[in-house]
């Protein structure tokens, strides 16, 4: 492709709102151009791209005995409505057509294929079996952010898997995990496979894929020694205890106003830190829970309503609260509260002797609070939320917390989807059951923007050579006849060679010329000049280093054809 041809050309200037370094060089390289909040087109670079990470994905997938199929981008409202998701997923882009018929936009396919699934597998002769699609989705996101890390449409690989019993589903989810780590491999990310929740997919359990950045919305939690990773959202720890005291004392209120936080309840009531206890009170499904928590930690949300169930989860309102306990929030504990409040405490409650808690009393908190004498002994579950230096569960090392880029989900599934739809299969004792499923997905324009975000430098984009938008770049300094002749013969023999060649055939200033080869970041770029052609040469420089070299004019294919191996 000669550069003066190229549709879509670099910016000088680094656009307005741009909130990450991929979401800016990809504006200024001319790769992606923002059409609306969270959408964009694909220029051709970027595109080239694309298609890359797309070839890449599919053939390591096709090494695993996947099949490669396409599923419609909008589907029927009545495939959501026999899972239930379609008045629970609060992305989900509904419409409606002309004739009247309701219809959503794809935000993932289970339904889809699970309908597939339940038409073409009749026996246990059709298992097992998985299926992909590298296909658009669109996610009615409340907010997009960091250019294509956060979109509302985007290209994703979604795959699934169809078994007759459990230990066919673990083996198909190894298989697609096995293809995962080939996949980042080949790209070159550097990934973190963590233990994580499964959100609204569902299903027994979940592993993420996560690329280690800044500019990662998610939290995840490292014992690299232990072997032990997991997303905040599901990470569990030890934690440390304390000696309890060996007898009861009385409980007693005592005045707290407006203290905010445990450190200053601690001094100001003159007991330990660890004694201290956060009482928050939730609206679950239209169910009041109070929820215990030892005053050093925090309540993690969807590990509690994972255990409560429940499909709407959140703090009640201070009305709520008020009319619950008689009190302001900040004040709410586990004495006196309504009979049909359920309570529940973390696991950091267990065991205590003498501690504190609000008093359901606008200003006052109860020292000396104990179990089963001042309140009924509540249901002991796992609800905190880990933090770093928490020691982890699987050895006596200290947990590191470490932002991150969610890639990559794999989900067992089970028959979350099956049972409801009705995908059933006859086994070999002539018995209908469940078909056993999993999905697998890679977030294919996401994973674009992590290559950025790990591969730059001041000067722009610096792109691995498995998915560069070309391998080699071309650039003529000087507008001799003799150099743009040569220039050009160069540009037809590496065409004739099978390379893809990026030709910077402008008539600009050498400087701008560089400024942009390096913003574009393809790994080789060759400068033709007449310096160059005196001596018989042409200038190599990779991306990735600082120096230029000098290679023979008659050896440069051949140190081509070696350089990509």
């Amino acid at each position: 492709m000669r550069y003066g041809q190229l549709f879509g050309k670099t910016q000088k200037e680094t656009p307005r709102d741009v909130s990450c370094k991929s979401h800016e060089l990809l504006i200024r390289g001319g790769f992606i151009f923002q059409i609306a909040a969270g959408t964009y087109d694909f220029l051709p670079l970027g595109y080239r791209v694309l298609d890359k990470l797309d070839r890449i994905i599919k053939e390591e997938l096709s090494k695993k005995g996947v099949q490669h199929l396409l599923m419609p981008f909008v589907h029927p409202a009545s495939l959501w409505q026999e899972t239930g998701r379609y008045d629970k997923i609060d992305v989900l882009m509904k419409c409606t057509s002309q004739r009247g018929s309701e219809h959503v936009l794809a935000p993932t396919h289970e339904e889809t294929v699970t309908d597939l699934g339940r038409n073409f597998i009749n026996s246990y002769k059709d298992l097992p079996v998985i299926v992909n699609q590298n296909q658009w989705k669109y996610r009615d996101e409340i907010r997009a952010t960091g250019g294509l890390l956060r979109t509302r449409e985007f290209l994703m690989q979604d795959a699934y898997s169809f078994d007759k019993d459990e230990a066919g589903l673990d083996e198909s989810f190894k298989k697609m995990s096995e293809a995962y780590h080939a996949i980042f491999d080949r790209i070159g990310l550097p990934i973190h496979v963590v233990s994580a929740d499964s959100g609204t997919i569902g299903g027994s359990g979940s592993e993420e894929f996560m690329m280690l950045s800044e500019v990662g919305e998610d939290v995840i939690l490292l014992d690299d020694e232990g072997g032990y990773s997991a997303n905040v959202e599901k990470a569990e720890s030890k934690f440390q205890t304390f000696e309890q005291d060996s007898e009861m004392k009385p409980m007693e209120a005592v005045e707290g106003k407006g203290i905010v936080g445990v450190e200053a309840l601690s001094k100001q009531l003159g007991v330990p830190v660890e004694s201290t206890t956060k009482t928050m009170l939730f609206d679950a499904d239209g169910e009041i829970v109070a929820v215990m928590i030892r005053g050093d930690y925090d309540i993690n949300e969807i590990k509690l309503k994972n255990h409560l169930g429940c499909d709407d989860l959140g703090l009640a309102s201070a009305e709520k609260v008020k009319e619950v306990t008689g009190a302001e929030v900040g004040y709410a504990g586990p004495v006196g509260l309504p009979e049909g409040v359920r309570v529940l405490a973390d696991l950091t409650c267990k065991d205590r002797v003498n501690f504190e808690a609000g008093a359901n009393k606008t200003n006052f908190h109860n020292i000396n609070v104990n179990f089963e004498r001042d309140f009924p002994t509540p249901e002991f579950v796992d609800v905190r939320e880990v933090k770093e230096g928490d020691i982890s569960p699987v050895s006596q090392n200290l947990l590191k917390a470490r932002k991150a880029v969610e890639l990559g989900h794999v989900f067992k599934l089970g028959t979350v989807y099956s049972d409801p739809m009705g995908a059933n299969f006859v086994d070999s004792d002539g018995k209908q059951k469940p078909i056993e499923m999993g999905c697998y997905g890679i977030g294919i324009t996401r994973v674009l923007a992590a290559v950025v975000e790990q591969f730059n430098d001041e000067n722009g984009i610096v792109w691995p050579k498995s998915v560069a938008p070309y391998q080699v770049q071309i650039v003529s300094v000087g507008k001799d006849d003799s150099v743009i002749a040569e220039a050009d013969k160069l540009y037809d023999e590496l065409l004739n060679e099978g390379f893809e060649v990026l030709y910077d055939d402008r008539n600009e200033r050498p400087g701008s010329k560089f400024s942009d080869a390096d913003l574009i970041g393809v790994p080789v770029r060759l400068v033709v000049s007449q310096r160059n052609l005196d001596e018989g040469a042409v200038e190599w420089k990779e991306r990735s280093e600082e120096d230029s070299r000098s290679v023979s004019r008659d050896d440069v294919i051949q140190e081509l054809k070696d350089y990509y191996a």
